[in-house]
This record gives structure tokens, sequence and C-alpha cells, in this order.
């Protein structure tokens, strides 16, 4: 199937051209290659296809990256029922435990792939939608006479809950390449945008990085910068030392507004009005700003970073804001993190790359922590929640920590975590918004970098080192300790 694009010819408005229909074959081998071969080029392989289909991106990403995850996919038990309603086979005449998919794959009627890529994407989705494996199977059966065996098995296999043969990663690359757009700009977009509309804009020919920035007043989840243990694994030369002294916040501030956030996106008190007056004494310009808040300082709050420069090019060093040198956060310069081991620094400390581009991720291209202090102490894990991801992808949970206080426990902060707390958990639907309940006491090792007092509470920073199986009360670190970071544990 074929079809014009006209061009105003004055205006330059529109592109000419002739856009085929991408086949579905193409999309099928491209899988087995990348399924067969260890391959690094894998984003170069997808975006071939992206350029094949510049009409139609969205058919391409969604074929080999499953957006839905696994929580729509079919099992190996929904093949074997499918099977079955294909055949009207007796589970005997099969025999016993075969792949469920080579049995489906040997039903094609035809040795030539036809269907298109759009209408095998299409039904894809029609299927995982589907109410039932019966409906499932009647959706299948007329693609058995348009798709080859060989064909068929990377169809079942982007059913089915295996893995995909490409990352996110991948596909942000593939369309960086296809649209020759820098890579931290797809990122980022993705990340704050989501997949689908970026794919849209990329389409349409509409897509505006300057575009691509968190909204004032909406929170922001801020990832923690990657954890090095040593120098030499940090992969950029040139940056900034920043000393841990507090909790990262975000400052939103526009004429008629200022509003802060946590890193985990809970709103900062602000009851007698005082980050209003703290943004109009720092004669702080209207934007999203990184700010550093320890108590224990003649001035509490610190800006870090500026989360809406004007260019999107801008790399840390020029990012940094000059013009209220007391309400910016000191840091000193160095040529290479190496230089670090003469400097004996005995804090936790976090290094900006000083020609970092923003891509609010805290990559490791951007920011390092290290923490050569590493003492850990024990909280409570209180309940958890589910917010969406910084990286565009499905929700995350925020664990809520909390300390001892008398025969209680006082909440302190909320952190990610790469452990699994399931089992402390009652069931609970992994959806935006949704609250989770800790039924089992859970207490859990951290490895605290700051904590303290001031306008916005109690506050913690820290990371969670793992699970503190016998601990109970009276080991937990005391709110009273809050602020004596560098003790030792009793």
């Amino acid at each position: 199937m074929r079809y014009l694009l006209f061009e105003n010819e004055g205006k330059g408005e529109a592109r000419t051209g002739v856009a085929l229909m991408h086949p579905y074959r193409s999309l099928a081998e491209s899988w087995r290659v990348m399924t067969t071969y260890r391959l690094r080029n894998r984003a170069e392989i997808v975006a071939n296809n992206i350029r094949a289909n510049m009409d139609d991106p969205w058919t391409v990403v969604s074929f080999f990256y499953p957006v839905d995850g696994i929580t729509k996919r079919l099992s190996d038990e929904d093949f074997r029922e499918i099977f079955f309603l294909l055949t009207d086979a007796y589970p005997e005449e099969v025999n016993d435990n075969p792949d469920p998919i080579h049995l489906l794959t040997g039903l094609s009627e035809t040795e030539l792939t036809t269907a298109t890529g759009h209408a095998v994407v299409g039904r894809i989705q029609s299927i995982l939608d589907a109410p039932d494996n019966e409906t499932r199977a009647w959706l299948i059966r007329s693609l058995l006479s348009r798709i080859n065996q060989r064909d068929l098995h990377p169809f079942f296999m982007r059913l089915s809950v295996r893995a995909s043969p490409i990352r996110r990663r991948d596909v942000v690359a593939a369309l960086g390449l296809a649209y020759d757009q820098p890579y931290h700009h797809m990122r980022s977009s993705v990340n704050l945008l989501g997949l689908r509309p970026t794919v849209r804009s990329l389409s349409l020919g509409t897509f505006d990085f300057k575009k691509v920035r968190p909204i004032r007043g909406i929170p922001i989840i801020l990832p923690s910068p990657v954890l090095a243990q040593s120098p030499e694994e940090v992969v950029f030369g040139k940056c900034f030392i920043e000393m841990v002294e507090g909790t990262w916040v975000t400052i939103h501030h526009d004429e008629s507004k200022t509003v802060g956030f946590t890193a985990s996106g809970s709103e900062l008190p602000d009851d007698d009005g005082w980050l209003a007056r703290w943004a109009e004494s720092a004669e702080l310009e209207e934007g999203i700003w990184l700010c550093d808040y320890a108590e224990h300082r003649d001035n509490p709050l610190l800006i870090v970073d500026s989360l809406t420069p004007d260019d999107s090019h801008d790399t840390f060093m020029r990012r940094r804001p000059r013009s209220f040198p007391w309400a910016v956060k000191p840091m000193q310069m160095i040529d290479s993190p190496i230089e670090l081991h003469e400097m004996n620094i005995d804090v936790p400390f976090v290094l900006h790359n000083s020609a970092g581009v923003l891509t609010y991720e805290n990559t490791i291209e951007e920011r390092v922590l290290l923490n050569p202090v590493k003492k850990e102490r024990v909280v409570r894990v209180l309940s958890g929640r589910i917010t969406a991801s910084s990286s565009g992808g499905a929700p995350v949970t925020v664990w809520k920590l909390g300390v001892r206080d008398g025969f209680d426990y006082y909440p302190v902060c909320e952190v990610n975590s790469d452990f699994d707390f399931k089992q402390y958990c009652a069931p609970h639907k992994v959806l935006e918004g949704e609250a989770v309940k800790v039924e089992t006491p859970l207490f859990v090792n951290v490895e605290v970098l700051a904590s303290g007092w001031g306008d916005i509470g109690a506050y913690m920073n820290c990371h969670i080192t793992g699970i503190a199986h016998s601990a109970g009360l009276a080991d937990c670190i005391g709110v009273e300790e809050l602020g004596y970071v560098n003790t030792e544990p009793r």
C-alpha cells in the first residue's frame, strides 16, 4: 500500500515522498538477529527499522520494547491452551513437556509472510487485551495463513512473558540515531514525557527539547547519584566537589508562588512562608532549583544546580548560578577525581561532572557519590507508596523510614531500595498512588550520609544497605541522635 505526502513548495511545511507499509518479516528478521547473536549495535538495528517506517515509528518501537511490562503477557500455560483450541487435539496426542511456542509455529499454513508490521502489532495488542484464551485463539487463527513458521516464532515470543531482545536504553538510542537527536535529549524526553509522546512528536516533526522540562509546581522524583567505591570508578575528569551536609530538595519559583519538594516528591512544609522570603532575599530567578537543605548551617538552603536552564546544552559549570553567591553552595573544582587521594576527605561527598549535561536522572556521567565514612545504622521501614518512576518506566516504590522516638518511631525520610520487601508487606497493586502497608516489623541497615532538624522537620539522607533480620526497637538510631551522624553507633 502506497500513499503520497505532498509538500507546499513555498512554505516547506511538509515533506514529499513515498511511504511504504513496513513488512512484518523485516521486524521478525531483526528480532531473530538480535536474539541469535550477542550484538552491541542493537540500537542501530532498531533505528534501521524506524528509518524504513518514519511515518509510523510506534509500530517498530512497541514491537521490540513492550511498554506494558509482563502484566498482560501470556504464559506457557496460555499458549498450550491456545494450541489445543486451534487444533482440537487431545493432550495425549502431544509429546510430554513440548515447547508450546514451537507447537504453535508449526501451525503456519504459508511459506511466504505477507502481513505488514502495523497489522501484526495491532493484532498483538488485541490478543493481549482479549478477555480469554478462546478469543485469543480466534484472533491468532487468521495470521496462520499470512505468516510463515520462521516469522511466527518472534510473534509468539513478543506475546510471551519471556524477555525482549532489547532494553530501554537501546530504544532511546535508536530514536536518537533515526531522528538525528543527541542521546541525552532522547533520554530526558522519554523520562519526563513518556516513550509514546516522545515518539509521536518525533514522527510529526514537532520535537523540541527546550519543551522537555519539569513543570513548575509538580513534584520531581530525584534519583540518588551512583555510589562509587573509589575515585578510579569515576568516568569523567574535571569536576566539582559537593560535601554532603543535608538532603536534596527542589525549589519551584515564579512570580506568583514558591513551593518546595523533597527528593521523593513530598511537599515541604511552608506555613510561615519561609520559602518565599528566602527566594526574595536571594533574588531567585524563575525556574526550578536543586538545593541542599541542612539546618546546622548559617544558611540552611543553598543552591546546587538549575533544573531549568535557558539552554538545554548547558553544562553543570555553566548552570551554576553566580548572581547571588551567598545562596549558592560552595564547591571546589578539581581537574581529576584522582586528586581526591591527596585531599584526605573524611565525609560523604558528591562529584559533579563540570561538563555534565542535564538529564534529570543523575547518571554516572553526571554525578557520583563517594562515602569514605560508611557507618551503618539501623532504622525501621514504616510504610511504602507507589509513585511515578523518574526514568519513565513502571511505577516505583518509595519506603518511609523511621527512627526510634521513645517507644514509637518518628518518620525522617523516604528512599528507594533494590531490596525485595514483598514478604513483609500486605498484598498491593503496583499502581501510582497506591499505599503499601508493612505488616511484619521490618528493620534495615542504612548508610547515613547526613541528618538533622529544621523547618522541614527531621530529615535524613541515606542508602539502604541490607535487611537487619535480628534488630528491634533498641537497635534503632534515636531521634535525639539526628544531626550527629559521624558519631559511633552505641
